[in-house]
C-alpha cells in the first residue's frame, strides 16, 4: 500500500469561513442601506405632507384676512353697517413767509449763536 499524504483541509475551511464572512456582511451591509433608505422615504413623505399642509393653512390665513371677508364677518356677525362717507374739504390757509434775518458779522454774534442765544 501506498502512503499518500492527505491535503490539508484548513486552508479550504479558512477560506469557507472568510467568504461566509463576507456574505453575512455584505447582506448586512445591504440591509442598512435598506433601512436607510425606508428612513430617507420617510421623512420625504413626511416634508411633502408639512409643505401641503403649510399651503393650504396659507391659503386659509389670507382668506381670513382680506378686507372682503372681515367686512362681510362684521356685517353679519356683529351687525355693523358701514358709516356714511362724507367728503370734507379742508380749505388751505395762506401763510406769509417770513424775510430771512441778516447774519451779523462779528465774534459776539457767532459766540451767541454758538449757545443758541440771539443778539438784539
Amino acid at each position: 500500500m501506498s502512503r499518500r499524504k492527505r491535503a490539508s483541509s484548513k486552508p479550504f475551511f479558512a477560506v469557507a469561513a472568510l467568504l461566509f464572512a463576507a456574505i453575512v456582511g455584505l447582506g448586512f451591509f445591504r440591509f442598512s442601506a435598506a433601512q436607510l433608505e425606508f428612513r430617507l422615504n420617510t421623512m420625504e413623505r413626511s416634508i411633502q405632507r408639512y409643505t401641503a399642509e403649510e399651503a393650504e393653512l396659507r391659503q386659509v390665513l389670507s382668506g381670513l384676512t382680506s378686507p372682503i371677508r372681515i367686512l362681510s364677518y362684521c356685517r353679519e356677525q356683529l351687525g355693523m353697517t358701514a358709516a356714511r362717507q362724507e367728503i370734507v374739504q379742508v380749505p388751505r390757509l395762506l401763510t406769509a413767509r417770513a424775510p430771512v434775518p441778516e447774519p451779523q458779522e462779528g465774534w459776539r454774534y457767532s459766540m451767541f449763536a454758538f449757545f443758541g442765544l440771539r443778539m438784539n
